[in-house]
């Protein structure tokens, strides 16, 4: 019985270590799938740029009127790097931005569709043990009625 019941708990466990592995993962799905949209809209933004006026973020919220003089884009390329592009090369950068980013979703589909699988095999096995736990218990019991 102290086997069963530890088998139990370490199936416990791995339920509430595949829970949180879930949990992380669509948060993460979340995070990826919002800079997905935030580099579509800044996509939309270069491909529509033209040597024109334009309202220009300054921060806060605010904006200022301005005309733009070039269209040479700072692309951010990581750990707070920017690189300055030509408006073709900074759209061509940011597609393949959006490209990883969608890839990385279906990675991480992929793994939260493994782990939920693990996740209700591992809740089979702790339904299928108490189920024996309490068919076990009913019959001690008849057989301690029958012989008292």
């Amino acid at each position: 019985m102290v086997q069963e019941d530890l088998t139990q708990e370490q199936l416990s466990y791995e339920l509430a270590v595949y829970r949180e592995q879930i949990a992380m993962i669509k948060r993460e799905t979340e995070r990826v799938s919002l800079t997905t949209i935030d580099l579509g809209n800044a996509l939309r933004t270069v491909e529509s740029l033209s040597a024109e006026e334009a309202l220009i973020p300054i921060g806060g919220g605010a904006l200022v009127r301005g005309n733009i003089s070039h269209t040479r884009i700072l692309v951010p390329v990581g750990a707070e790097y920017l690189v300055e592009m030509e408006k073709d090369a900074a759209g061509e950068e940011m597609r393949r931005r959006i490209d990883a980013t969608k890839k990385a979703v279906e990675k991480l589909n992929e793994e939260f569709n493994r782990i939920a699988a693990k996740l209700r095999e591992v809740t089979g096995q702790l339904q299928r043990m108490e189920s024996a736990t309490q068919i076990n218990q009913r019959v001690d019991g008849n057989i301690r009625e029958d012989y008292i």
